[in-house]
């Protein structure tokens, strides 16, 4: 199903294993890099926003679930959206497809909380971050999550 943004990348020799294959812990830099991405693709700078709210967004959950190689030189497209939006759970939805023949690559969604930048107490998503997320939500995930609010 589609997602919001994708973001064009190479695989580089640095992402790689000494087999030529993509090591698993690259592609969370790769959805981070796709998360920063799509701050930016709704006109927010994401590092920017958060200092200005006073905010953090610590990841607090991965699944990740690999389908195929990505291998040195591949060129792959990491889709991003936003599968929920709570009080306190925002949930990414990713994936990762090769350019050329969109071959399923990676689909894989992290949860973020929320935290004041300052003492780390949990606390509610600021308006500004759930508003500018809100035209992120995919229909592949428009779903209602119960625990999306939950501390």
């Amino acid at each position: 199903m589609p997602l919001f943004h994708h973001v064009p990348l190479r695989v580089l020799w640095a992402d790689t294993h000494p087999a030529g294959i993509v090591w698993f812990g690259v592609f969370f830099r790769y959805f981070e890099q796709a998360e920063e991405e799509l701050f930016r693709r709704l006109g927010q700078d994401r590092t920017r926003l958060l200092h200005q709210l006073g905010i953090f967004m610590p990841r607090t959950s991965l699944q990740s679930r690999f389908r195929s190689p990505a291998r040195l030189g591949d060129e792959i497209a990491v889709g991003v959206g936003v599968s929920s939006i709570g009080e306190r759970r925002i949930e990414y939805a990713f994936d990762v497809r090769d350019r050329l023949t969109d071959r399923l690559i990676s689909e894989a969604s992290y949860r973020v909380a929320c935290v004041d930048a300052s003492t780390f107490e949990r606390r509610s998503f600021p308006e500004a971050i759930t508003r500018l997320l809100k035209p992120a939500l995919s229909s592949r995930s428009s779903r209602s999550d119960p625990d999306a609010d939950s501390s």
